[in-house]
C-alpha cells in the first residue's frame, strides 16, 4: 500500500461541484429513525437504576460506536460524519448523543425550567438556555494533537488510583469509554474506507480511500505527525465529540497558532507542497457551508453558521501569531466566497501590517464572516476575572463573538440574554412585572417619588441587580442538576484539569467555570437614562408621571415631543462631553450590576455586551423608550449606539470616538460594535480599511464586527433575489445568505448605519 504522507492531494476547484453535490445529497435525506435505538437505551437504563449517569453514559458510548453508521465521502480527503440522527443544521443537541437528555428526570428539569423561562421571553425580558449553553463550546484540540486519545486514556487511568469515592471512578471509567468509542469510531472510518476500495475504480478516489483508511487506524488515537493529520484529527473531534456527546462544538481552535508547526515540519521534509496544502484547507473549509445547508433552499432562512476559526493573536508567551497559515486560511476563505466557518481574527498594535493589509482585503471583497478582537482588551478583560494571563491569552471566539479560554474553559457565555430596557422601564410600572417579582420574594424599587436623578438611577440599578440575581439563582437551580442531566466525561477529558480534578465539566472540574448575562440593549439604555436625567431633572421640561403616560401611550399625539427628545437630546455615539462621562460611568455601573455572582460550577458570572438577535426580538416586545424610540422597534445592537442617536450615516470617526471614554475591560465576554462600510463598488479600498481597524484598537474597542455591502445592491437583491444568490451579509453572531434571511431581518440590515471612511 502506497505511503499515505506521499499521496498528492487533487485540485478542489476541479472536484467542487462532485464535493458539494455528494455532501448535499447526504445531508438532504430526512435524519435516521433512532426511536428503537433510544428505546434501548433507556431501557438499559431502566434495568440499571442504581447506576450512576457516568454509568450510563458509558452505555450510550458503546451504543453508538457499535451501531451508528459512519459515512466516507468520496469526494472529501477527510473522514467526519458519524451520523446519530442529528439534523444536518442541528447544534449539538439532537440525535442519539442527547437521548440522556430525555431520560424523565432530563424531562422533567427542562418542564420546571420552562415554567420560569417562557414567561420571561413571552414578556421579553429574557431568554435562556435551560442547564447549560448546548452549544459554543471548545476543546483543547492541542491535547488531542499532541498527545492523542490514548494519551488522555493513560492519564484517567493514573488518576483511578487515586480516586477516593465512587463518582470520581465512575467519572473516570465513563473518560475511558468515551475515548475508547471515539477511537472505535475511527476505526470503523478505516473500515469503511477498505470496504469503498473494493469497487472503486478512479485512481484517485482510490489514493484518497487508502489514506482514509490508514490513517484512521492511527488518528485520533496517537498524535498527529503531519499536517494532513492534523486537520483531519480536528474536523474528526469536531464533528464525532458532539455527535456522541449529546453537546455542541462550536471552535475549530486556534487554528494558526496549532497547525504552523505541522505545516513548517512537512515543507521541510518534502512531505507537502503549499499548494497541496492550500488544496487541503479548502476541503477542511468548505465542508461546513455544505454540512449546515447555508446555501440550500430547502434548510430554514433561521439557521445560523455553526463553526468558527480563530486566528491571529498570539502564543502562551505573549509572542504574535500570524504564519503561513493564518494567509492560506483567510485568503482559501476568501477565494471561496464562504459563509461558514466563520473567521474570529485576533488582533492588537503588535502585529505586522501584513496582517492589517490582509483583512482590509478581506473586508473589501464582501466575504462579511469575519469578527475582529482586540487582544489589547480581550485579555486584560479575562485576567480582571482572576484568570491566569498565560491562559487568558490562548482564548478563542466561542462560536459567535463570545471568548472562551480553548483549552481549561467550559463556555456559558449565553447564559441569558438579559433585556436592559425592560429592566428599565420596570420602575415605572413595577406592578405588571409582579409575575416575576414575587415568585423571586422580591420587591421592585419605583421610580415614583424619585426626587433626584441619582435616586432614580440607583433605583435601576437595584432593580437590575434584582433581576440579574433572581435569573441567576434559578440558572443554578437547574445547572447544579448538570451531571444528572447530562455528564460529559468524554468532553470532559479533552478539557484541562477536569480528570486531574476527577470531576466532570457539569460540576465544576474544568479550570474556570464561567457564566454569563448578556445584554442587550445598552446604547437605547444610556440615551433613556439620560433624556430622563435632561428632560424631567435639569430642564423640568415633563414630569416623571407624564413621561411615564407617554411612553405607555407610545408618544401618540406627541410627536412635536418626541422629535425632541429624537432630536435635541444628546446620546450615545454623539460628540458631546457630558453624554460622554454619563455612557462612561453607566457602561461601568451596569458591568459591575451583572458580574460576580457565583454560579453553581464554582465560576462567576461576567459581563457581555453580545447580543445576538435579541436585540431586534425583544425590541419587538419592549415599549417605547425615553430616548424617542417607539414601542416594537429594535434595541441598539451589541454595545453599538443605536440609530436614533446616529442616524442612517454616520462617520467612523464619530463611532469610533465613543468608545474611548469606556472601559470595555469590564466586559470580558466581550463587546460588539456593528459597523457597516461602503462596498467596493462605492469606491472603498483596502487603504481605507486598515485606519478603521487601527483605530478601533488605539480607541479601545472589544470586538469589531463589519459589513461591507453595496446598499444599491441590498435593495436589488429584495427585488430580484434569484439575481444575488451568494449575496453574503453578517448578520449578527452568524453570517448568512442575504437573501435567505426574513424579510424583518433584511429590513434591520438595510437600516443599519452606514459609516464613511
Amino acid at each position: 500500500m502506497a505511503d499515505p504522507a506521499n499521496m498528492k492531494s487533487v485540485c478542489f476547484a476541479d472536484e467542487r461541484t462532485d464535493f458539494e453535490g455528494e455532501l448535499d445529497a447526504y445531508f438532504s435525506t430526512p435524519p435516521l429513525d433512532i426511536g428503537p435505538w433510544e428505546r434501548d437505551l433507556h431501557a438499559t437504563c431502566n434495568a440499571n437504576p442504581q447506576g450512576s449517569p457516568f454509568q450510563h453514559k458509558i452505555f450510550g458510548y458503546r451504543f453508538m460506536a457499535e451501531h451508528c453508521p459512519v459515512h466516507v465521502f468520496r469526494h472529501c480527503p477527510f473522514y467526519f460524519e458519524l451520523n446519530t440522527g442529528r439534523h444536518r443544521t442541528d447544534l449539538g443537541t439532537g440525535g442519539l448523543g442527547g437521548w440522556l437528555k430525555r431520560e424523565p428526570f432530563g424531562q422533567a428539569l427542562s418542564a420546571s425550567s420552562d415554567q420560569w423561562l417562557v414567561p420571561c421571553w413571552e414578556r421579553g425580558l429574557s431568554h435562556s438556555w435551560r442547564v447549560l449553553d448546548d452549544n459554543h463550546h471548545t476543546v483543547s484540540y492541542e491535547k488531542v494533537l499532541h498527545r492523542g486519545l490514548r494519551g488522555l486514556m493513560a492519564d484517567a487511568e493514573q488518576e483511578k488510583v487515586r480516586a477516593g469515592s465512587d463518582p470520581e471512578r465512575d467519572f473516570l471509567q465513563a473518560a475511558i469509554a468515551g475515548n475508547q468509542a471515539l477511537i472505535d469510531i475511527a476505526g470503523r472510518f478505516s473500515a469503511e474506507a477498505d470496504r469503498l476500495l473494493e469497487v472503486e475504480t478512479e485512481p484517485h478516489i482510490r489514493r484518497r480511500l487508502q489514506r482514509i483508511a490508514v490513517t484512521a487506524r492511527r488518528v485520533p488515537a496517537e498524535p498527529a505527525e503531519s499536517f494532513y493529520e492534523a486537520l483531519g484529527a480536528i474536523l474528526f473531534i469536531f464533528h464525532v465529540l458532539q455527535s456522541v456527546e449529546g453537546n455542541g462544538i462550536s471552535v475549530f481552535g486556534h487554528i494558526d497558532r496549532l497547525l504552523s508547526p505541522y505545516y513548517r515540519r512537512d515543507i521541510e521534509n518534502g512531505r507537502l507542497t503549499p499548494k497541496e496544502a492550500r488544496e487541503l484547507v479548502a476541503f477542511f473549509l468548505a465542508i461546513s457551508d455544505v454540512r449546515y445547508g447555508l446555501r440550500t433552499p430547502a434548510s430554514p432562512w433561521h439557521v445560523g453558521t455553526n463553526g468558527t476559526i480563530t486566528l491571529g493573536g498570539c502564543e502562551r508567551d505573549g509572542t504574535p501569531v500570524f504564519n503561513e497559515i493564518t494567509r492560506l486560511m483567510i485568503e482559501t476563505h476568501r477565494d471561496l466566497k464562504l459563509i461558514d466557518p466563520k473567521l474570529n481574527v485576533r488582533i492588537s498594535a503588535q502585529h505586522p501590517p501584513e496582517f492589517f493589509d490582509l483583512l482590509a482585503d478581506n473586508i473589501v471583497n464582501g466575504g462579511n464572516a469575519l469578527a475582529i478582537f482586540n487582544d489589547d482588551v480581550v485579555i486584560p478583560a479575562n485576567v480582571k476575572m482572576g484568570k491566569a494571563l498565560e491562559d487568558s491569552r490562548l482564548y478563542v471566539g466561542g462560536g459567535c463573538q463570545e471568548n472562551v479560554l480553548e483549552n481549561c474553559e467550559i463556555n456559558s457565555r449565553a447564559t441569558y440574554y438579559l433585556n436592559l430596557l425592560q429592566v428599565f422601564l420596570m420602575g415605572f410600572c413595577p406592578d405588571s412585572w409582579a409575575f416575576f417579582f414575587d415568585r423571586a420574594g422580591l420587591q421592585a424599587a419605583r421610580y415614583e417619588g424619585c426626587s433626584t436623578f441619582d435616586e432614580l438611577r440607583h433605583a435601576f440599578l437595584a432593580n437590575l441587580k434584582a433581576v440579574v440575581g433572581a435569573h441567576v439563582a434559578e440558572r443554578n437551580r437547574t445547572e447544579r442538576e448538570g451531571v444528572r442531566f447530562n455528564p460529559c466525561p468524554l468532553h470532559s477529558a479533552l478539557l484541562d484539569d477536569c480528570l486531574a480534578k476527577r470531576r466532570d465539566m457539569m460540576e465544576g472540574g474544568c479550570r474556570y467555570s464561567s457564566g454569563s448575562i448578556s445584554l442587550t440593549g445598552i446604547g437605547t439604555l444610556v440615551d433613556s437614562l439620560f433624556a430622563v436625567k435632561t428632560a424631567v431633572y435639569d430642564r423640568h421640561l415633563v414630569s416623571l408621571e407624564d413621561l411615564r403616560r407617554l411612553l405607555e401611550t407610545d408618544f401618540k399625539g406627541e410627536d412635536v415631543f418626541r422629535n425632541f427628545l429624537v432630536n435635541r437630546i444628546a446620546k450615545f455615539g454623539q460628540e458631546d462631553e457630558d453624554i460622554r462621562a454619563f455612557s462612561a460611568q453607566l457602561f461601568a455601573e451596569v458591568a459591575h450590576a451583572s458580574s460576580g455572582l457565583p454560579n453553581s460550577r464554582g465560576g462567576r458570572y461576567e459581563a457581555s455586551l453580545f447580543a445576538f438577535r435579541s436585540f431586534v426580538d425583544f425590541g419587538a416586545k419592549t415599549g417605547a423608550t425615553p430616548d424617542g424610540r417607539r414601542a416594537g422597534e429594535p434595541l441598539s445592537p451589541g454595545m453599538s449606539p443605536s440609530r436614533l442617536a446616529i442616524g442612517h450615516t454616520a462617520s467612523v470617526g464619530q463611532i469610533l470616538s465613543a468608545l474611548e471614554p469606556l472601559d470595555l475591560t469590564l466586559y470580558p465576554v466581550v463587546a460588539v460594535l456593528d459597523v457597516k462600510l461602503p462596498a467596493a463598488r462605492g469606491g472603498l479600498s483596502p487603504n481605507a480599511v486598515v485606519p478603521v481597524v487601527r483605530r478601533f484598537l488605539s480607541a479601545g474597542g472589544s470586538v469589531l464586527q463589519i459589513n461591507c455591502v453595496d446598499q444599491e445592491m441590498l435593495q436589488d437583491a429584495r427585488l430580484h433575489p434569484e439575481m444575488h444568490p451568494d449575496l453574503v451579509v453578517r448578520v449578527s453572531g452568524y453570517s448568512s445568505v442575504f437573501v435567505r434571511l426574513g424579510e424583518s431581518i433584511q429590513d434591520e440590515i438595510m437600516t443599519r448605519t452606514m459609516v464613511s471612511t
